[in-house]
């Protein structure tokens, strides 16, 4: 029996990075669609949301476009990529920004003794090697949503999840087979 790919939306916006996760998505084979709109958003099997820049930026486009209740409501896989992840925390250093509330906790600067941005490549604590380009670090409220952590000036989160919200740290879309890996895992979610 033939299963159907699931079709994963990319959300849009005036902050994300969209074009290096499409092209990752549909070299793995992964239908994908452009989305910015909530009946956009409602009709895809799971959606991504790839960011860089500014979290108020990226909040305000949020705001201007209503879909800040549609992502708290969204019941489908989720995951939040580099900013994407750092807006599903209450809050923002960056800026003063309130974000999505979706896991408690809040996003805050690195710290003054370690390089800014952490840019580059670095290993999980699995033992695999990913890239990370940030300068801000999510805190997560409760310890049991963080699912990865990395060495950077200390162990600081790489990844999160809660219920069917996942967030990354790193993108996947820069991290060769890790990142395949992580992307063809998550379309498996969205069946």
């Amino acid at each position: 029996m033939n299963i159907p790919s699931p079709l994963i939306g990319i959300l849009q916006s005036k902050t994300g990075n969209t074009g290096s996760v499409e092209r990752a998505l549909r070299r793995l084979g992964i239908s994908v669609r452009m989305v910015r709109t909530a009946d956009e958003i409602a009709a895809v099997d799971g959606l991504i949301f790839p960011g860089a820049g500014a979290a108020n930026a990226a909040m305000t486009d949020l705001r201007e476009r209503g879909l800040v209740d549609v992502l708290r409501n969204y019941r489908r896989p989720f995951l939040g990529i580099c900013l994407g992840m750092q807006l599903l925390f209450d809050s923002s250093e960056e800026g003063k920004t309130k974000c999505l509330g979706i896991i408690r906790g809040r996003v805050t600067e690195l710290p003054e003794n370690v390089m800014k941005p952490h840019m580059g490549w670095n290993r999980l604590d699995s033992g695999a090697y990913a890239y990370f380009v940030h300068s801000y670090v999510c805190e997560p409220a409760d310890l049991r949503t963080v699912t990865m952590t990395v060495e950077h000036g200390g162990r600081i989160c790489a990844a999160v999840r809660k219920a069917n919200f996942l967030g990354l740290q790193w993108h996947p879309e820069k991290s060769g087979p890790v990142g395949d890996c992580y992307l063809l895992s998550f379309a498996s979610l969205c069946r």
